[in-house]
């Protein structure tokens, strides 16, 4: 059964200002089990609602653009032999949203708009993107996964 989670006010004030003050680099960056005691809390989230009980590790990246319809995945794998490898689930965190305009994120059947410190969760294998937006977003998107999984 697929789900899609949506939980709002799930952080404190220390917690939120942690996410926005880390330095996510470039690209997903992976991270070992407590590596980030602060985003894992995301992780500990997401086990009360999927089975993380095998993880070696995440990705997790700051998402500040509209990704396309999409599917999260081990995009190497995707981009060398086009087969699907799915992470235990997927999250996907606003610390802030300002004025904005557009934006929403949407599945096939669900479409909503990002708040600050709401956290949405789903199953694997869930194709979904994010509407253009114009204004002011900082969400951050974390896979865990079974296996480490190598950046394109």
């Amino acid at each position: 059964m697929k789900k899609l989670i949506i939980l709002d006010d799930v952080f404190d004030a220390e917690t939120v200002a942690a996410f926005g003050n880390f330095d996510y680099g470039e690209g997903e960056q992976w991270y070992e089990l407590g590596t980030n005691p602060a985003h894992e809390k995301i992780l500990d989230l997401c086990a009360q609602h999927f089975d993380l009980s095998a993880i070696v590790g995440y990705e997790m990246w700051r998402n500040d653009s509209n990704p396309g319809w999409h599917v999260d995945k081990d995009e190497r794998l995707f981009q060398e032999r086009k087969e699907y490898l799915f992470p235990q689930c997927s999250a996907v965190y606003y610390s802030h949203v300002g004025e904005m305009s557009g934006g929403e994120f949407f599945t096939d059947d669900v479409r909503y708009f990002p708040r600050t410190n709401r956290l949405v969760m789903f199953s694997p294998g869930i194709f979904h993107g994010v509407a253009a937006y114009t204004g002011q977003r900082f969400a951050i998107s974390l896979n865990p996964w079974n296996q480490r999984v190598r950046n394109p």
